[in-house]
C-alpha cells in the first residue's frame, strides 16, 4: 500500500479514538515560517506533497490538500496513490471556506493550536461550525521524526548591519510606546535575526534560529535552546539589555504578564501561545515594528545589497560561461548539474554562505512547474533543443539575492521566442513604471501582465515579493500581485528591496520567468512636486537577459532603450571584475551588445 495512504489510515484511527471530525495539518511550526525545520514537516509526512505551502484536511471519509497555482501541477504528481484529493486553490476554492460549508456544529475539528496562527483561529471561530480542539495526532504516528536542530547561533558582522541590536530594540520601543504597548511578543524568526543581529542555521537557506522574543520597556527575553550561544555572545547579548531564557519557558513567562499591554501580531503569532495568557492582559494587534523597520533598506545596506549582486552577477557570468562552453562540448548535462555548478561558482565569493533557496532548474517541459525540483529519482538531461529555466540564489554576508533567468539550449524556435519577447515585455513594462509613494504594492501588477493580456496570456503566481537583507528570500510585507488584498500593509516604501518575476507556463511544452530584484528609489529630479513623492524600480540584479531568443520587431523604442541601459550597466558594473575570467568576459559582452 502506498505509504502515505496508509498513513492516512493511521491518522483517521488516532481521530476516531479521540473524537475527532476533522483534522487540519498546515504548513507551519511555532513561529509560522515559510521554510521548515525537517522536524516541522507535518504536511510532507502526511501527504508526500513537498511543496513549502499548502494546508492538508483529513476527515473519516475524504482527505484534500489545497495549493494554490504554483503547485498544482507538482502536487497532482506528488498526491498519486494517496487517497489525498487536490483542491485547486483560489477565490471561491478555499479550506476555510470548505470548513465553512461542510463541518456543523456537533463536530469536532482537531488542529495543534502550536502550528495555528492566530488569525486564522478567529476567523474560523467566527466562520466555522465546528469546535476547534488543541490536539496533536502526528507526533503519536511519526516514529523516525527528526530532531529539532541544534546549529550554533552566530552574530551578523558589525560592518554590515544598518543598526547595532540595541539601537532597534530603541526603535521599536518607541513603536510600542506610540501603541501604548509595555510588552511585545515575537515569534517570526526574521525579525528576531534582524533585531537581535544574529543568524543560525536551523532552517534550510534562511540564516534563522528558533526562538521567541519578549521585549519589555527595560529588558528583552530571547528565549532559545542556550546550547547554541557561546558565552562571550551571551555577554554581549546582555550588555544590549537583553537575556537568554530556554525555548521552552516561553509559555511560563507569559502566564506571568499580568494587567500589561501586549502588542502582537495575528498573522505572525500562533493561537497557543496567546492561550498561556492571563486574562488581565490587554492584546493591542497591530503589525509588528521590526517587519517595516528591516524591509525599508537604508542607504548602508542598499550598498552593500549592491555590492553582492556584484559577487552574484560574476558567479552567474562564469556559470553561464561554463555552460555555453560545456552545451558546444556535447558534454552530458543535466538539470541536478546546474544546481551543482552555480552553487560551485557561488562559493568562489568570499561573502556567500549558502543558497537562499532550492535552485530550480528545470528543461522544456519541467520548467511548466513554477516551483519544480530536479531529484536524483527525477530529473532530465539537455538533450535536445529547448529552453532552460534557472532560478537560484545566494545567501551572502551583504545581501540575498533572487535571479530567475531562461537560455536556449541548442536553437529555440518561433513559439518559445515569441513566449520569451512577451515576458521579457511584461518584465520591462513594471520595472520601467513610476508610482507614487503609499500606494498599495497590488494595485501596480496589472501593468506588469498587460503585455500577456493583450495575447490572453497569464501566469499563476504573484509578480513580486519583498526580499530580506542576508535573511529570508520572501519577506514582507510588500506583495507585487493583484492576486492579494490591497491591504495598508502592502503600501510601497523607499529602499524597500522587490522581487519582478512574470512568467508564461505551458503544460509538457516549456516555463518562462525573468526575475531581477529592484530597489524601490525616489525619482530624481521630479517633473512635478505637487502631487506627493514619486517611486520607480531600479534593478539590482545584474546578469542579461538572452538576446537570442528576443524578437525585436515586438519590442518598442522605449522597450529597447531600457533593455540597452540595463545591459549597459550590467557591462559596466561586472566587466571589470573579468579581466582575469576572459570566457566569462567574452560571455558578457555578447549579451549586453545594444539591440537596434
Amino acid at each position: 500500500m502506498n505509504t502515505y495512504k496508509q498513513r492516512v489510515l493511521d491518522l483517521r484511527a488516532l481521530m476516531q479514538k479521540n473524537n475527532i471530525d476533522a483534522y487540519l495539518i498546515l504548513s507551519a511550526d511555532p513561529h509560522l515560517s515559510e521554510y521548515l525545520p525537517e522536524y516541522y514537516k507535518n504536511k510532507t509526512f502526511i501527504s508526500g506533497f513537498t511543496g513549502s505551502v499548502g494546508s492538508v484536511l483529513i476527515t473519516q471519509n475524504e482527505a484534500f490538500l489545497w495549493v494554490d497555482g504554483r503547485y498544482w501541477l507538482q502536487a497532482d504528481k506528488e498526491l498519486q496513490g494517496s487517497s489525498i484529493v487536490l483542491q485547486k486553490q483560489g477565490a471561491n476554492n478555499t479550506i476555510t471556506k470548505w470548513l465553512e460549508n461542510n463541518l456543523d456544529k456537533n463536530q469536532i475539528l482537531g488542529v495543534d493550536f502550536r502550528l495555528f496562527p492566530l488569525s486564522l483561529k478567529k476567523d474560523l471561530q467566527k466562520t466555522c461550525k465546528a469546535n476547534l480542539k488543541h490536539i496533536d495526532l502526528i507526533t503519536p504516528l511519526w516514529h523516525d521524526r527528526p530532531a529539532l536542530p541544534k546549529e550554533k547561533i552566530y552574530e551578523h558582522e558589525s560592518q554590515y548591519c544598518s543598526h547595532l541590536r540595541n539601537e532597534k530594540l530603541q526603535l521599536v520601543r518607541q513603536k510600542m510606546k506610540n501603541l501604548n504597548a509595555h510588552a511585545h511578543l515575537i515569534s517570526s524568526l526574521d525579525d528576531i535575526a534582524w533585531l537581535t543581529n544574529l543568524r543560525g542555521n536551523d532552517v534550510d537557506y534562511n540564516p534563522i534560529f528558533l526562538s521567541h522574543l519578549l521585549i519589555l520597556e527595560d529588558k528583552a527575553l530571547l528565549f532559545v535552546d542556550s546550547l547554541k550561544i557561546n558565552p562571550d555572545l551571551e555577554k554581549k547579548l546582555n550588555s544590549d539589555g537583553i537575556w537568554l531564557k530556554n525555548y521552552d519557558e516561553i509559555t511560563i513567562e507569559l502566564k506571568k504578564l499580568q494587567n500589561t499591554n501586549l502588542l502582537i501580531e495575528p498573522l505572525k503569532m500562533t493561537a497557543l501561545l496567546i492561550d498561556s495568557l492571563d486574562k488581565s492582559v490587554k492584546i493591542i494587534e497591530e503589525i509588528n515594528p521590526s517587519t517595516h523597520l528591516k524591509a525599508t533598506k537604508n542607504v548602508k545596506e542598499i550598498t552593500h545589497i549592491q555590492n553582492a549582486m556584484i559577487e552574484d552577477g560574476v558567479a552567474l557570468c562564469k556559470f553561464f560561461a561554463w555552460l555555453e562552453e560545456a552545451i558546444e562540448n556535447n558534454e552530458l548535462i543535466s538539470e541536478l548539474d546546474i544546481d551543482i555548478k552555480a552553487r560551485e561558482f557561488r562559493a568562489q565569493s568570499e561573502y556567500y554562505l549558502n543558497d537562499s533557496f532550492a535552485t530550480i532548474a528545470g528543461f522544456n517541459e519541467n520548467a511548466a512547474y513554477p516551483h519544480y525540483k530536479a531529484t536524483k529519482e527525477s530529473f532530465a538531461y539537455l538533450k535536445k533543443d529547448g529552453l532552460l529555466l534557472i532560478d537560484s540564489g545566494g545567501q551572502y554576508k551583504n545581501g540575498t539575492t533572487d535571479i530567475t533567468r531562461v537560455v536556449p539550449i541548442g536553437k529555440p524556435n518561433e513559439e518559445q521566442i515569441h513566449d520569451y519577447t512577451l515576458v521579457l515585455k511584461a518584465h520591462i513594462a513594471i520595472s520601467s513604471t513610476i508610482f507614487p509613494k503609499d500606494i498599495a504594492m497590488p494595485l501596480l501588477d496589472a501593468i506588469t501582465r498587460a503585455p500577456l493580456w493583450q495575447e490572453q496570456l497569464d501566469y499563476i503566481h504573484g509578480t513580486g515579493h519583498g526580499v530580506g537583507y542576508f535573511l529570508n528570500v520572501h519577506e514582507g510585507p510588500q506583495v507585487l500581485s493583484y492576486l492579494t488584498p490591497a491591504l495598508e500593509k502592502t503600501k510601497a516604501k523607499e529602499g524597500m528591496l522587490t522581487s519582478i518575476e512574470p512568467g508564461i507556463y505551458k503544460a509538457n511544452k516549456w516555463g518562462i520567468r525573468l526575475e531581477n530584484l529592484v530597489i524601490h528609489t525616489k525619482v530624481e529630479n521630479p517633473k512635478n512636486t505637487d502631487f506627493g513623492e514619486f517611486l520607480y524600480f531600479k534593478p539590482v540584479t545584474l546578469c542579461p537577459f538572452e538576446i537570442s531568443c528576443i524578437d525585436t520587431n515586438l519590442l518598442d523604442e522605449k522597450e529597447k532603450t531600457w533593455l540597452n541601459n540595463y545591459h549597459k550597466e550590467v557591462f559596466k558594473k561586472l566587466s571589470p571584475k573579468l579581466k582575469n575570467h576572459i570566457k566569462a568576459l567574452n560571455w558578457l559582452e555578447k549579451r549586453t551588445k545594444a539591440i537596434l
